[in-house]
């Protein structure tokens, strides 16, 4: 089965995220009001062969591990969607 798969990856609570933080102030310099904890991350989406969902979800984790998150300052969360052959 093939899979759409999407994986998103942001920094770790507790981490800092400076990229967020110069977002959070432009957004505020710009008259945004209310902005608060702004996290900025990373998606990544492919199509995934696989035989089950579960397995696709296994392949996608261990590709987090191996290389698209860096567990140390990084999580992530994964969807995936079964769209035929």
């Amino acid at each position: 089965m093939i899979f759409q798969a999407e994986v998103l990856i942001t920094p770790r609570e507790g981490v800092l995220d400076t990229q967020g933080k110069a977002v959070e102030k432009t957004l505020t310099h710009l008259g945004y009001k209310g902005i608060d904890e702004v996290r900025v991350g990373k998606i990544v989406k492919m199509k995934l062969e696989a035989d089950t969902e579960h397995e696709a979800v296994k392949i996608l984790e261990s590709m987090c591990s191996d290389l698209l998150c860096n567990d140390l300052i990084e999580t992530f969360s994964i969807s995936v969607k079964e769209t035929g052959r």
